[in-house]
């Protein structure tokens, strides 16, 4: 029996990376209002009519459409919304979403710029559209920044990103943070993780009392097995290839079927648990990664505390564009479509209103619209909601993550000594996200001997592998998980 009027003791929020809501869902229920209708458009060059057109479709694919990683920058995405980079947006009956494709081809490394358009049909998402079917979908939540990771996953946290428009790793980000609020209040929380949490960049979570609420995914599963789940769940998605584990964040170029068991996994097992009559799963992503989207988004929403970016000048008034957001739980309506404009800083509104605390965080989150007028007055019948989930093709079990035991003490030097002739070792170039974590990493604080220190800091980090070793083994020594 729940404590609180909702009937919702946990919060379980999985914040997934770089998908715009049409990518991902555009096509699930084509020609509605919301959705795709087909024929959305983009001019090769927008100020040229007589330019050859890309039209949406619904042919994305697992991976190789974007190999080259769009970018998200704030400048980008304004080119991305106008077609060029304006100093003043233009009137909302203006076109928009006409530059995508202008903008994708520009980016370095020769991307195939009409790819920037495709879609998912429905069915090569069974995870998610089925759960949409299942749950709650939100067809207008908007990223809180029309730019990057760092940002956009700070407002999920704090309600602002004070001041930082990019991913900077440079910067001290010392904003206060819905973990204080709820750690005032005398509620548990927990920020499960694979390789690294981004969470960490956040400084005031990096206080030694804090250390034990940061924790290895697997730590996820055994909490719900063991009835230790905290009433806030916040997980991070893998952001690096890892031998055999892959990265299952889903940001280009990953693999997007791999993001698709991660959800099913964390569903099912939650399902089983004795968790789920009490519990809220908030399936989300943190920006559109430069993907297709035909919404506008709301812009003249308010500066969460006063601070702006001058690199690049933005004032924080106006949202990002959509996000694929679902809500799971026994106390949300089946196969319902909210319409509702939401940001990241509706879930901590919606946490501030479930569990009763006392005080926002901003004036963004103080403006957010929260989604608790959504929960139904009980429970739905509990034969309504699937115990299990159809995963994309092959064995469901190929990408699990409660297969992974051993995640809590992959540190470098363990690594290596198991590393085997036959072990997948990715290669591949870091990201601009990827080497943001890399580059924040190596001016933390792990409490070292300088000779230490200077050994750790010479270390070359070249590629994808690099920076996993790299990363996992800061994060078990910072974290005293090692």
């Amino acid at each position: 029996m729940s404590k609180y009027p909702t009937g919702i003791d946990h919060v379980i929020v999985l914040a997934l990376e770089n998908r715009s809501f049409d990518h991902m869902l555009g096509y699930y229920r084509k020609g509605q209002p919301g959705f795709l209708q087909g024929e959305e458009v983009n001019h090769e060059d927008p100020a040229v009519p007589a330019s050859p057109v890309v039209q949406v479709s619904n042919t994305a694919a697992y991976t190789g459409d974007l190999n080259v990683d769009p970018s998200h920058e704030v400048t980008h995405v304004t080119v991305q919304l106008f077609g060029a980079d304006v100093a003043q947006l233009p009137p909302p009956d203006a076109p928009h979403g006409v530059g995508f494709v202008l903008d994708y081809g520009q980016q370095p490394g020769a991307p195939v710029a009409a790819n920037i358009m495709k879609c998912f049909d429905p069915a090569k998402l069974p995870v998610l559209a089925g759960l949409a079917d299942a749950f709650t979908l939100c067809t207008n939540w908007f990223s809180s920044v029309p730019g990057q990771t760092w940002p956009n996953r700070f407002f999920m946290h704090c309600a602002t990103a004070g001041g930082c428009a990019t991913n900077d790793a440079l910067r001290i980000h010392d904003m206060r943070t819905i973990y204080q609020n709820l750690t005032d209040a005398g509620l548990d929380w927990a920020i499960y993780f694979h390789d690294f949490p981004q969470a960490l960049t956040l400084a005031q979570l990096q206080d030694s009392a804090f250390r034990g609420n940061f924790r290895f995914f697997p730590d996820f599963f055994r909490d719900l097995k063991n009835k230790t789940l905290p009433h806030y769940v916040f997980l991070e998605p893998r952001y690096f290839d890892f031998l055999q584990w892959k990265a299952n964040d889903q940001h280009p170029p990953h693999d997007v079927s791999l993001g698709e068991h991660l959800i099913a996994d964390v569903y099912e097992q939650l399902r089983a648990s004795d968790y789920w009559a009490t519990s809220l799963f908030v399936i989300l992503y943190d920006e559109h990664g430069g993907i297709y989207d035909h919404v506008r988004p709301p812009e003249q929403v308010p500066n969460p505390d006063g601070k702006v970016s001058t690199d690049p000048p933005f004032d924080f008034t106006r949202l990002g564009l959509r996000v694929p957001a679902v809500l799971v739980s026994p106390f949300v309506p089946k196969g319902a479509i909210d319409e509702t404009v939401y940001d990241h800083t509706s879930l901590l509104a919606t946490v501030k209103d479930i569990f009763k605390l006392p005080a926002f965080l901003t004036e963004r989150d103080r403006w957010a619209n929260t989604f608790t007028n959504r929960f139904l007055k009980g429970p739905r019948p509990d034969a309504d909601a699937p115990r299990t989930l159809t995963r994309p093709g092959g064995d469901p079990q190929a990408a699990a993550f409660h297969d992974e035991p051993g995640a809590a003490t992959m540190t470098a030097s363990r690594v290596l000594a198991a590393k085997g002739e036959t072990a997948a070792v990715s290669r591949a170039a870091l990201s601009e996200f990827q080497q943001s974590l890399v580059d924040f990493t190596n001016g933390l604080d792990t409490g070292d001997s300088p000779r230490l220190r200077v050994l750790q800091l010479a270390r070359r980090i070249d590629d994808e592998y690099d920076a996993a070793v790299h990363l996992r083994d800061t994060a078990a020594r910072f974290l005293g998980n090692g």
